[in-house]
């Protein structure tokens, strides 16, 4: 079981890490845009030379890595809601360090979720 608890706890750390890294890596230069599909190259380029594009992308790849090693021990029906609770992480860095916005209605979402993620953890 504590490999089972290894695995997930990256799986979950790792997305979330993963999901921070792409939105700061996005949010970095000039907004991007597509207007033709001869634009998909150039901005393919711009895209993947950022460094938190790639280390969001590694730290996905981490994330993808320990899920499937979860699915090896677990149910999906467990496993995949339990991975939500990257949704907390990614969520309270983005409240206290990002500084966004997260009102009542968001915040209540959030708990939902995550209440739910923990009750099917029970479950099991």
């Amino acid at each position: 079981m504590l490999k089972v608890g290894i695995a997930l706890g990256m799986a979950i750390l790792f997305g979330a890490i993963a999901d921070i890294l792409m939105s700061k890596g996005m949010r970095s230069h000039d907004e991007i845009s597509i207007r033709h599909l001869s634009d998909i190259p150039r901005v393919a380029g711009c895209v993947f030379t950022r460094p938190m594009v790639i280390m969001g992308v590694i730290s996905m790849a981490i994330y993808f890595g320990s899920y499937v090693a979860t699915l090896g021990w677990i149910d999906v029906s467990v496993a995949n809601p339990l991975t939500a609770l990257s949704y907390l992480i990614a969520s309270a860095y983005a409240a206290f360090v990002m500084k966004e916005k997260i009102g009542i209605t968001r915040a209540v979402g959030i708990m939902m979720i995550i209440t739910g993620a923990i009750l099917v953890g029970l479950s099991s």
